[in-house]
């Protein structure tokens, strides 16, 4: 197996304008469009600073999401959940099988989307794969930077950014990862649009979600009218619509579903 070259990384950009970047004052500054991007804690933020005081759901997500963090990986929430979901793949080691087995022969650069605390990206990363997370949550984020440093963990980069407005150029993965939360996307055609226009053609995705039931898990996400239920039929329609192609899927549970696709030309 070859080994990328660890010493290159993948610039951040403006989300905005995808403009190159700067550093300015512990910040990125982007002249094109002249938009400051403070550096929290070793953590580039791409979302604007009135962020915390908008009312939508997506932002009142993220700040509960910010509260979850402390026990984000813990039986109480992950293992939990999906057992009142109905599946069998309840641990983040055995979640993290089937996005290893998506990705097993990419060598290069990996896109977690919403990666919360760095689970998936702190397991995947290896001498031929470097990871860079994405979320909403500045506490997940810097819980999840808290355990790269406390494993010693190189290459594996994070920043806060929204999914319709990756921080990335165009082409640049070779492979991307959805774990958990693809349902809770205000836009789900325009999230695997903005997924795709970042990866090379022909790079895998891999995605865990929730599909329509009857389960407790459903119940608890019908609360929130804006957390979709999809059924397989419309997440083959929307990947589609994305650019992606190559749909092939399997369902734990009566409601669980992991599923991959890939850049279509």
């Amino acid at each position: 197996m070859s080994e990328i070259n660890k010493t290159i990384m993948i610039p951040f950009v403006c989300p905005e304008c995808k403009n190159s970047l700067h550093s300015v004052n512990l910040s990125l500054h982007c002249d094109k469009c002249d938009r400051n991007y403070p550096i929290i804690d070793e953590i580039p933020d791409f979302i604007s600073g009135d962020f915390q005081t908008k009312s939508t759901p997506i932002f009142k997500m993220a700040r509960k999401a910010d509260l979850l963090s402390s026990f984000y990986e813990s039986k109480y929430w992950y293992q939990l959940s999906l057992k009142l979901a109905g599946a069998s793949t309840n641990t983040i080691e055995n979640l993290t099988k089937f996005h290893s087995e998506t990705l097993k022969n990419i060598n290069g650069s990996i896109l977690d989307v919403a990666c919360g605390t760095a689970t998936y990206s702190r397991r995947i990363v290896s001498s031929s794969k470097n990871v860079y997370g994405i979320d909403i949550s500045m506490g997940m984020l810097k819980k999840g930077m808290s355990y790269i440093k406390r494993a010693h963990i190189s290459d594996v980069y994070l920043s806060r950014a929204s999914v319709d407005k990756l921080p990335f150029v165009n082409a640049v993965f070779d492979g991307a990862i959805c774990s958990g939360s693809l349902h809770l996307f205000p836009d789900t055609v325009l999230s695997l649009k903005e997924i795709a226009r970042t990866m090379k053609v022909g790079a895998p995705l891999s995605v865990q979600t929730f599909i329509a039931g009857t389960t407790i898990v459903n119940r608890m996400l019908k609360k929130q009218s804006w957390v979709h239920n999809f059924t397989i039929d419309e997440l083959q329609q929307y990947l589609s619509e994305a650019g992606f192609e190559g749909f092939r899927w399997k369902l734990d549970g009566p409601i669980v579903i992991f599923f991959s696709a890939y850049k279509s030309s």
